[in-house]
């Protein structure tokens, strides 16, 4: 009974405290007879009550905020603007009261006391921020905002960008980076902040960019469709006239997908012997490469081996093929590839001669010596000759059977020819045949023959010009018609010096 008691007296006190802070009551235990009666319908809005008292608790608090001293969250603070910007610098001081006044310094010159501003290139505004019209890179210094008489300050770090800006697709990128991937498209701007006209002049890798009319006005070089050859430095130069013309610059990286090439798109071997295929490539960023033969990819084995290695400026892989045999001839894919694409070079391997490779050639009147290089591991047993004119559908052919025997250590052979051509633009291209076949043609070579200033003595007993022109051997004086329709014919001589010999590299 004595415990059911306790219970119950517990209860109550607790529900008294709940309603007596309901109804904003005193603790229990303390009576004020003081606190009104709340009724809602006699409240008055206009009397003064604790909370609205001079003499209340709230005046000691508004008392005590007015003793705090100013101060800024931030000490330091720094902003960028360009030349011709208008540039507001705050001085963002807490508890600033009337007893107090800001000072503003550029550096340790006073240019402003409270709202009065000594330098006419400031203004102050009624919230002591500080305004800069028309900012120049000689404005660029540490600002700072000072209240006294407690000597808080606020340091603000302006800088100002170059009288020359470069944008990549609105975004400044003045002496800046930027890599770009293949089949981009992007628009660099030349923007200058000068009060005179300047003429905006791009170069690229130190070479003169030309752009048209309008770009060049407006200052942008467009790079469409972008690849290997956009990459670079870009500069640009706002020539105002002056010794010292603002300029600034963009490096451009570019990804692009591998370039595969190879100088022995065919392969010349022989049975039992050790043949190499190589490519080149170029590729950013790195890639790798190997070897495909009938759709499948060539590992590594005794048969077959990799050789990677740097050629003038272009990574090289070497497939080397021990104890070549029949089954090994035939095409080979040299594949690259690397994050952006892929690409690949075909090789032939097989027992014919190599493409002929054009070494030189030298013009004596209307006189031409041609050298060209051909690789064969087996005899060669003739080679053949194709030339025509320029513009001209159909090739003249002279086809050498005499051979000198090769030595199989090098396997290179030299051919010289000797023919007297017309003036005029000539194409030469040659072949060779060896005992397991013919190699392909060589890669055209142009012969330009030069006029050759005329005689106008004629010696006795020499052939009338109208004879000369009838057999097609030279051009005759009586008739410029004829003459223009010689120059079409074929050589007017054949000269039997053509040689094939060894050369040994």
């Amino acid at each position: 009974m004595r415990g059911a008691t306790t219970w119950m007296l517990l209860i109550c006190l607790l529900i008294g405290q709940f309603y007596g802070e309901l109804c904003r009551a005193s603790p229990i235990g303390e009576e004020d007879s003081t606190v009104p009666e709340y009724q809602d319908d006699d409240y008055d809005y206009d009397g003064d009550d604790d909370a609205t008292s001079p003499e209340g608790p709230p005046a000691e608090i508004v008392e005590d905020v007015q003793s705090l001293p100013p101060y800024f969250d931030q000490s330091d603070v720094s902003i960028q603007a360009r030349p011709g910007d208008d540039v507001t610098i705050n001085c963002d001081a807490r508890n600033f009261q009337i007893k107090n006044i800001a000072l503003w310094y550029k550096n340790t010159t006073l240019l402003a006391t409270g709202q009065s501003a000594i330098n006419n290139r400031v203004e102050v505004m009624k919230n002591n921020s500080l305004r800069i019209a028309g900012v120049t890179r000689e404005d660029a210094d540490d600002y700072y905002c000072e209240v006294l008489p407690q000597g808080v300050r606020q340091h603000t770090a302006l800088s100002v960008g170059a009288k020359l800006s470069i944008l990549c697709d609105g975004r400044d990128v003045t002496d800046r980076s930027q890599t770009f991937k293949q089949g981009d498209h992007h628009r660099l701007v030349c923007q200058t902040f000068l009060p005179t006209k300047t003429d905006i002049k791009w170069s690229f890798n130190g070479q003169r960019l030309h752009t048209s009319e309008k770009e060049t006005a407006e200052g942008v070089v467009v790079l469409d469709n972008v690849d290997e050859e956009n990459a670079g430095v870009y500069q640009c130069l706002g020539d105002d006239g002056s010794a010292d013309p603002p300029h600034g610059m963009v490096t451009v990286d570019v990804q692009y997908s591998p370039k595969v090439s190879t100088h022995r798109h065919h392969v010349n071997t022989i049975e039992g012997d050790t043949a190499e295929l190589y490519c080149d490539y170029r590729a950013s960023p790195i890639a790798i490469s190997f070897f495909i033969k009938d759709g499948k990819t060539l590992s590594l084995s005794e048969k077959y081996s990799i050789k990677n290695s740097l050629h003038k400026e272009h990574n090289r892989t070497t497939l080397i093929i021990k104890h070549v045999e029949d089954s090994d001839l035939g095409e080979y894919l040299c594949h690259v590839e690397n994050a952006i694409g892929s690409n690949e070079v075909r090789i032939q391997l097989s027992y014919s001669p190599e493409t002929p490779q054009f070494e030189n050639s030298s013009i004596n009147g209307n006189e031409v010596t041609m050298h060209w290089l051909v690789r064969s591991l087996q005899p060669l047993s003739e080679a053949m000759l194709d030339y025509k004119l320029s513009m001209s559908y159909t090739w003249s052919t002279v086809s050498i059977i005499h051979t000198q025997r090769h030595d199989k250590d090098n396997g290179i052979w030299k051919i010289t020819h000797q023919m007297e051509l017309t003036p005029g633009l000539w194409h030469a291209r040659i072949k060779t045949k060896n005992t397991a076949g013919w190699s392909h043609f060589s890669p055209e070579h142009d012969i330009l023959i030069k006029e050759q200033e005329e005689s106008t003595e004629i010696d006795e007993g020499a052939v009338p010009p109208e004879d000369l022109v009838r057999a097609g051997f030279g051009v005759g004086a009586s008739s410029k018609t004829n003459a223009a329709c010689t120059k079409q014919l074929l050589p007017i001589a054949m000269l039997a010096g053509l040689s094939i010999s060894l050369l040994r590299l």
